[in-house]
């Protein structure tokens, strides 16, 4: 209690310099806080199970050179060969891949000729394979049987007459059923077609895991000419092989064609390239304010110790210790910590709240400000305490010479 007196007087006298310090921790405070929970949201967004294989699936696509080519017999040519090769644990035909970004959507109702309450949900058309070649886990019912699947063009009118969906797509189309829909039937756009539902999978994000259909998903039995790929789920550790292979005799097969690959790993990291320079973006700035904070309290300390070497050296010849030196100063800049946190924290819930409203960001927890706050706190008395100790250190005789 002794030494508050002395260190608000001195603060006061410097309290330009203090105030700098306190507004920069604080903004740096608000920031870092709400960079951290964005860091977060994006880190979990990008963690979540996908659903499906995606580090064994390998995706093809071609494109015809003679304009009349035959689509479909090639489609049965082509996927009966690969299922044949080795490292390959099974494939199908899928009119897009998921989390590529790109993907086909719509509005599904649970009762016929609606116009309103749609929901919206992403859709696939697929063979008999599909669950195996996705990696997808089927937690009720079954798959398609092979006279179930049928040939589509742009110019048809016809559609398949049931479907396997997600659980996400089973529970939000029929809330009142507990997942339990089996048998139940849904409609494709505002049609009264019926669509029954004879199996459920347990996830799939689909093509755009970041929008608000992520997860709804219905898959039909079909194979359009158009719009299609290979998805093709190789053995675990053969991937890259399996990819080079399949390419290989796809071209050897037909060569009146051109041929393009990719993984699905590398769909995932290009959808989602965006968050990961987000958050590498978002660190950077954590590190860098958190620098300037610590470089910024070691100057101002470093700056007054120097500023009162004669007062160190007198308090030093009336029998001040080490100790009570250094804790003079750690003191003195904790104050200045605690209220740049202060004014940090009605910040950083300020700010949140604009980001929340404006940008739809994820809301800021008081549990995480206190965290940043205690981070902060700790760089602030670490970065003070060199030159405390320096100051500890000053000798009498050297301070008192010094005017």
């Amino acid at each position: 209690m002794l030494e508050l007196r002395p260190i608000l007087s001195a603060l006061w006298r410097h309290k330009v310099s203090a105030l700098l310090i306190a507004l920069q921790l604080g903004l740096t405070l608000a920031i870092v806080s709400n960079a951290l929970v964005v860091i977060n949201e994006r880190s979990e967004r990008i963690s979540r199970p996908t659903g499906v294989a995606e580090n064994e699936i390998v995706a093809f696509s071609f494109m015809a050179i003679p304009k009349d080519y035959d689509m479909f017999a090639a489609f049965r040519l082509d996927l009966d060969m690969i299922r044949a090769l080795p490292g390959v644990a099974s494939a199908t035909i899928s009119n897009h891949v998921p989390l590529s970004g790109s993907g086909s959507s719509s509005g599904f109702y649970a009762e016929p000729n609606q116009e309103t309450g749609a929901m919206g949900a992403n859709y696939y058309t697929v063979d008999e394979h599909f669950i195996d070649a996705l990696g997808m886990n089927l937690i009720a019912g079954r798959g398609f049987y092979p006279e179930e699947v049928m040939r589509l063009n742009p110019s048809s009118n016809d559609r398949p007459k049931v479907a396997v969906v997600t659980q996400k797509f089973a529970d939000d189309l029929f809330p009142e059923s507990d997942g339990n829909v089996l048998g139940k039937s849904f409609f494709f756009g505002n049609d009264d077609q019926p669509v029954e539902i004879v199996g459920i999978v347990e996830r799939n994000l689909g093509p755009w895991p970041n929008s608000s259909i992520a997860g709804r998903g219905a898959f039909y039995p079909a194979i359009m000419d158009q719009w299609f790929f290979y998805i093709v789920r190789a053995e675990p550790g053969q991937r890259d092989a399996v990819l080079k292979l399949v390419e290989e005799k796809l071209a050897e097969r037909d060569a009146n064609r051109v041929i393009i690959a990719r993984t699905m790993e590398g769909e995932k990291a290009q959808y989602y390239a965006g968050d990961n320079t987000m958050i590498k973006v978002l660190s950077s700035v954590i590190i860098l304010l958190t620098f300037i904070v610590a470089l910024g309290i070691v100057g101002l300390t470093v700056f007054w110790i120097t500023q009162r070497q004669k007062q160190i050296g007198v308090r030093r010849a009336l029998g001040a210790t080490r100790t009570a030196i250094s804790r003079y100063f750690l003191l003195e800049n904790l104050m200045i910590a605690a209220t740049g946190i202060a004014l940090g924290t009605a910040a950083a819930q300020i700010f949140n709240g604009f980001l929340v409203r404006e940008f739809e960001q994820p809301t800021l927890p008081l549990t995480v400000t206190a965290a940043c706050a205690l981070g902060l706190l700790a760089v602030s008395l670490a970065a003070a305490l060199v030159p405390a100790l320096r100051a500890a250190n000053i000798s009498p005789a050297i301070a008192t010479r010094s005017v």
